[in-house]
């Protein structure tokens, strides 16, 4: 029987990570099935769902002292089968989101979001500078998927209004199908 599992690791960022932790779950007989990656504040943080048979999770539990004697902080969770997780009847909604940068620009969008039960499926916030000013600048991708029987439309039009109101710049990408995140 196939187990899915998420690994959540952590650590001072240098070459080598993702290599480390492949390599552990190839040894160990697990496939990747998807990851996120990224570097914060000098810190690589890595969050991997993968699959493997109950006998090589156990063993892949037992080798997580391996990954922390590396100095990492690593912790695994039981996941769903990313084929049982989607409700057909849901929509997706993918936006970006640019404003000058100032506290509770993310507060802002998600609580509209969550107002309509919109399941946020993945997003990505960053800061930089504007190119003649210096400025800061923030930006957010976003993807979440809104219930069926509620009205897409609807929650663009707040997220439009929010945009009005806090001088932002806010683009509806295309939907495409929903993906695990």
């Amino acid at each position: 029987m196939k187990k899915y599992t998420i690994l959540f690791l952590m650590g001072k960022d240098r070459p080598g990570i993702v290599d480390d932790v492949s390599t552990f779950l190839f040894e160990k007989g697990a496939n990747i099935e998807d990851s996120r990656m990224a570097v914060m504040g000098g810190c690589f943080s890595v969050m991997m769902l993968f699959s493997c048979s109950v006998t090589e999770l156990e063993n892949i539990h037992e080798g997580l002292s391996g990954l922390k004697a590396l100095g990492f902080e690593a912790s695994l969770h039981e996941a769903q089968a990313p084929e049982t997780v989607f409700d057909p009847h849901e929509s997706t909604l993918k936006i970006s989101v640019k404003s000058m940068d100032h506290p509770g620009i993310v507060r802002q969008v998600v609580r509209i979001l969550r107002r309509y039960d919109v399941n946020i499926r993945s997003m990505n916030t960053g800061t930089g500078s504007a190119p003649l000013s210096g400025a800061p600048i923030f930006s957010m991708v976003l993807e979440g998927v809104v219930p069926g029987g509620r009205q897409i439309s609807i929650v663009q039009q707040d997220l439009a209004a929010l945009a009005s109101e806090m001088n932002m710049d806010l683009h509806f990408l295309p939907a495409g199908p929903v993906t695990e995140s």
